[in-house]
């Protein structure tokens, strides 16, 4: 089997379970590291583990951060991509994947605010 070694990193994590979670779960929402090591039953150093290694292979993206009541700081995850498809050809595996486009995020947040203020106006 010949592919490059992003494509092989990319492989093992696709077909961990764990990974597979974390990319099910913040495709529907951005999650905290203790977030996920809470759904997943895993410890969190384990979590920061593959958030890391998603976030190398472009699978997971760092979307904001937040400073808690403790003082910490607690980063917050989304699933970077909307589709993977992996090829199989002369023998050469490889993975190409389209991004999640997020760029109508803050066209959404300017309606939810236009429609908060005028629910608050009536």
């Amino acid at each position: 089997m010949n592919s490059n070694p992003g494509d092989e990193m990319f492989f093992e994590l696709l077909a961990n379970k764990y990974s597979q979670t974390i990319l099910s779960l913040t495709s529907k929402k951005e999650c905290s590291a203790n977030q996920l090591s809470q759904e997943l039953d895993i410890p969190l150093a384990t979590v920061y583990r593959k958030l890391k290694l998603m976030e190398n292979t472009g699978l997971v993206k760092h979307v904001k951060s937040i400073i808690n009541l403790s003082g910490n700081e607690e980063k917050y995850y989304r699933c970077a991509i909307r589709e993977a498809t992996v090829h199989i050809h002369d023998g050469i595996f490889s993975v190409d994947f389209k991004k999640e486009d997020r760029s109508d995020k803050i066209i959404r947040l300017w309606k939810r605010l236009a429609h908060a203020n005028d629910e608050i106006t009536k």
